[in-house]
């Protein structure tokens, strides 16, 4: 049983080193490459289309072929995501080729995210335990320190090294994924059923009709994300401002990181004390407190903003999974899985268009107060999600 954690477990926290190539370490190393603020956040909100084009559709395909499962859709896009990397590291300074680059990469390691978390329940489906919560809690662990370790060599190597971290990382990764094994005796009646619950159709209007509370938490959900993407996204902007470098953006995304860690390894003893739709509007009433202290202009500040991540983003992304269980009947919580995926999305790409364009149009400043005023709607359809039945 415990080699099965352990590829888990494996498997995920060098994901999330890859991910501190694409996420982490994103404005910086597209500003080292000529692009502006605004061009980012214009370049990441149409890859950012794509990748929601395309996740939904891997797993279509994956729920409808039963020679196509996360192993052999991890497998090839670990494959071209490594591959990818290469050139990126090899044509430095070359804007119009990294864009496109990174564009891509960007799509394939955003549309990977559910399959990653999907080896865990693969195996708790075989009846093989796998505790995800500690699995992501390993994630967070190892994005802190490698988000630590790659400011400070940006600090005295600059932006290629963000390309070598993604290149050794994702041959890492695609090794973990070709090692994994499979169990035998898949349970074929749980895919059926999961295909029932998969073919039950309804439409959106009627959807938010049925389930008005559910609705106003995806708004929430989708403002939250926002804030997130376009704060903590251009988080270099606002640290440079500060008369800090790459090295601070490491420190920064560290402590971000490591208070994750005890929210995600304790998330369902939480759940059980409080209600999933109060800790969203603790989460998106941290926001608002987050969007306050990241316009205090210290790095201190925005480091205790980090900090903050534990009562924000920490509590809100294992909860939001929770939501549709809590909320829906049987056979709309695929439904619901999906409208929370998609609210994630939706947050990331707004957030890298508006970060972008307050940006260009007024500097650190306007971002801080367009963010607070984002993290305030994101609270009032808490509250509001919370009144309506």
């Amino acid at each position: 049983m415990k080699k099965y954690s352990i590829f888990c477990y494996l498997l995920i926290a060098i994901f999330y080193i890859v991910q501190v190539s694409v996420l982490g370490f994103t404005v910086y190393f597209l500003n080292e490459n000529g692009y502006t603020a605004l061009e980012v956040g214009v370049l990441l909100a149409v890859f950012g289309i794509i990748a929601a084009n395309v996740q939904p559709l891997l797993g279509y395909i994956a729920d409808t072929n039963e020679k196509v499962d996360f192993k052999s859709i991890l497998t090839w896009r670990g494959f071209v995501t490594a591959a990818l990397f290469i050139p990126l590291y090899l044509f430095d300074k070359n804007k119009i080729v990294i864009g496109v680059l990174f564009g891509i990469i960007f799509v394939l390691t955003s549309s990977m995210s559910p399959f990653v978390n999907a080896s865990c329940f693969y195996y708790t489906n075989k009846g093989i335990n796998v505790d995800f919560g500690k699995a992501r809690g390993f994630g967070s662990f190892s994005f802190a320190i490698a988000s630590y370790i790659l400011g400070a060599f940006t600090k005295t190597h600059g932006s290629r090294v963000v390309s070598f971290n993604g290149i050794i990382f994702a041959i890492v990764f695609l090794a973990i994924v070709m090692a994994l094994p499979r169990v035998d005796g898949a349970s074929v009646e749980n895919k059926v059923e999961s295909k029932k619950v998969t073919s039950n159709k309804i439409d959106i209007i009627g959807f938010i009709k049925k389930y008005p509370s559910f609705f106003l938490m995806f708004l929430a959900t989708v403002f939250a994300m926002c804030f997130q993407n376009a704060d903590c996204g251009y988080l270099i902007q606002i640290i440079e401002d500060l008369g800090g470098d790459s090295s601070q953006l490491g420190t920064a995304n560290a402590i971000a990181a490591m208070v994750e860690i005890p929210i995600m390894f304790t998330i369902s003893r939480i759940i059980k004390k409080i209600k999933v739709k109060k800790l969203i509007a603790i989460a998106c009433f941290m926001y608002v407190l987050r969007g306050f202290v990241f316009h205090i202009p210290t790095l201190k500040a925005i480091y205790f903003a980090q900090f903050l991540q534990m009562f924000s983003y920490a509590i809100l992304i294992p909860v939001t999974v929770y939501l549709s269980n809590e909320e829906m009947q049987e056979e709309d919580k695929n439904r619901g899985q999906t409208f929370i995926g998609m609210a994630v999305t939706i947050g990331l790409i707004l957030g890298s268009f508006v970060g972008g364009e307050l940006i260009s149009r007024g500097g650190t400043n306007l971002l801080e107060t367009g963010c607070i005023v984002i993290a305030l709607i994101s609270f009032l359809f808490a509250l509001l999600g919370n009144i309506v039945k």
